[in-house]
């Protein structure tokens, strides 16, 4: 290997030589040439304009010389980038789509052989063009997620030429690649538990099975609590104390295990009673290679979102059916409640109304809480309920039919359109029939039967999505709580209004409750600057000691897969 190396810096020596630019002559007899031919060479997928400019700039700035062979120590450089495209993996990302084995065997080529400067040149572009597309995977995410109906602000983009040759020159290229992720608490986070569950993958051949012909209930005993018990404490361990425990062969289900079982069941979103029924025992089955999976796409999905700024902000993750409101400006100013969120799935009755599977698949998926940003900007106390023309047409006009009386026992009322001043028209038969060609509207007056309750929070949006209180509080005790046609229902408004008005002048609890007991709509603005609302989509989360992972519960996962998938496909050569 002594040999190769000392024969390859030679080569480099020969070529750095011959690549450099005499001061008389107009243009360097080798130099490097930003191609798009290289594709045909390491790569599939043709460069993007962007890639190409950036990588024309790159090589300005190095006087159109070889930039990895033309640093001090070129083998260490090389060997170092190329280790970073191996370890992909340790950011959710995959090797295979830095063809990482083409590199490889090329860079043992050039080392073992008498390379031209062609060779060099090609390789050196295809080491440029490769760590360019790892540093833009890692920055904004390998797809485009409008494509699957994320609905986000695209990150401000950047060009990457000057951050990666002085990176090279300074010898910081992992401190770039460290800059380019996420910055996130969530998302460095995530990454600890992709090492750790990897690691908890390696310890065994094969996945671990539970098979408890019922229930396992605290108190009771059975031959598997042994290897529950080990496989619960190695879960509970850390990325660096994961490793096989032999435990004692105590087959009583009681103490620490029942314990560990709450918090798995916790950690799952399920009812934590520390009994291992259908639920748990799913989870415990669930192959740890899902995990991992399950991990790198909420990996994925975090690049997605564009970078906090300072001030308070506003999280909804659908599938755990959570809020979390903080402002790292001030101290212990954080919130954490639960939500219900739009229903997964809506029951077709009249299937014959359509024309297409696809078009009954999209109106069951129709309820379902999109995924967007906006920000906040006001509040409504004792709030109308402006019905939606789909709601009226399928809900409400149906049951008015069978019961003449539904409006008023329901505290609704006609109005020619939505607005605090419009005129209230009578509840008769001309009135109603105009509510049937969408030519007058229906609204609920505020009060306790108001299907918003106290308090809306709006943040405009195309969806005419809003957060709001309900008068139907038992439904949070529900674990699964996908209830409403879109909207979200928020567990404590009143808590949530003090986080957003804390900043406005004179603002207490005191004037939320005397504006209350007027039972008449009032809007509230924000002032100060607009507070960020995003509604996001992902299945695992941090939580305080280890992640939690939550049920797909709109199907997600599986697009995002075949996008991802896809895009790897158009890029690795075979």
């Amino acid at each position: 290997m002594k040999v190769q190396k000392t024969k390859l810096i030679a080569s480099l020596m020969l070529s750095s030589f011959i690549c450099t630019p005499s001061l008389h002559a107009e243009q360097p007899k080798n130099f490097v040439s930003v191609h798009s031919s290289i594709n045909t060479l390491y790569f599939k997928k043709s460069q993007t304009k962007e890639e190409t400019d950036t990588l024309i700039n790159l090589y300005q700035f190095n006087q159109h010389q070889l930039l990895w062979f033309n640093v001090e120590s070129p083998i260490t450089r090389i060997n170092q980038l190329l280790t970073i495209f191996s370890h992909a993996k340790d950011q959710g990302l995959k090797p295979v789509d830095y063809n990482i084995k083409k590199l490889n065997a090329q860079w043992l080529k050039l080392q073992q052989g008498n390379p031209s400067f062609l060779e060099f040149a090609n390789f050196d572009q295809a080491l440029s063009l490769t760590f360019l597309r790892y540093l833009n995977d890692l920055h904004y995410g390998r797809i485009d997620p409008s494509s699957i109906n994320y609905h986000l602000p695209k990150k401000q983009p950047s060009n990457l030429a000057a951050p990666i040759f002085n990176a090279l020159q300074n010898n910081t290229i992992d401190k770039l690649v460290s800059n380019r992720e996420p910055s996130s608490d969530t998302y460095k986070k995530l990454k600890i538990a992709l090492k750790k569950y990897n690691k908890l993958n390696s310890l065994w051949e094969s996945p671990l099975q539970f098979d408890f012909k019922e229930s396992l209930r605290p108190g009771d005993w059975s031959t598997q609590v042994p290897n529950l018990r080990s496989y619960l404490t190695l879960l509970q361990s850390t990325p660096n104390t994961a490793q096989p425990i032999n435990t004692a062969p105590d087959n009583s289900y009681i103490g620490d295990i029942v314990n560990k079982i709450r918090t798995l069941q916790k950690k799952h979103n399920l009812v934590n009673d520390g009994i291992v029924g259908k639920q748990t025992l799913a989870v415990l089955n669930t192959p740890l290679s899902h995990r991992i999976n399950q991990i790198e796409l909420s990996m994925e999905r975090l690049r997605w979102l564009p970078r906090q700024q300072g001030g308070a902000n506003i999280f909804v993750n659908i599938p755990a059916f959570q809020l979390w409101a903080n402002n790292p400006q001030l101290d212990n100013d954080n919130l954490n409640m639960k939500v219900i969120v739009g229903k997964t799935k809506k029951t077709i009755t009249d299937k014959e109304n359509y024309t297409t599977p696809e078009e009954i698949e999209a109106e069951a998926k129709s309820l379902q809480t999109p995924i967007f940003t906006a920000d906040l900007s006001f509040l409504v106390f004792n709030p109308y309920w402006n019905i939606p023309k789909n709601i009226l047409n399928k809900e409400i006009l149906p049951r008015l039919e069978k019961n003449l009386d539904y409006l008023e026992q329901h505290n609704m009322e006609i109005v020619p359109y939505f607005s605090h001043r419009a005129e209230i028209l009578p509840n008769n038969e001309e009135n109603i029939k105009l509510l049937y060609t969408d030519q007058l509207r229906l609204r609920q007056r505020p009060g306790d039967k108001n299907a918003l309750g106290d308090i809306k929070f709006i943040f405009p949006n195309d969806y005419a999505i809003y957060l709001h209180d309900t008068p139907f509080k038992s439904l949070f005790k529900q674990t699964k709580r996908d209830f409403s046609h879109g909207c979200i229902r928020v567990e404590n408004p009143k808590a949530l209004t003090k986080f957003i008005l804390k900043n406005r002048r004179n603002w207490n609890k005191d004037k939320t409750k005397a504006i209350l007991n007027t039972k008449e709509p009032t809007i509230v603005g924000v002032l100060s600057s607009k507070i960020p609302v995003v509604i996001f989509y992902t299945t695992v989360l941090p939580n305080e000691t280890d992640v939690s992972f939550y049920p797909d519960i709109y199907d997600l996962d599986k697009p995002l897969i075949a996008a991802l998938t896809a895009r790897s496909q158009s890029i690795t050569l075979n």
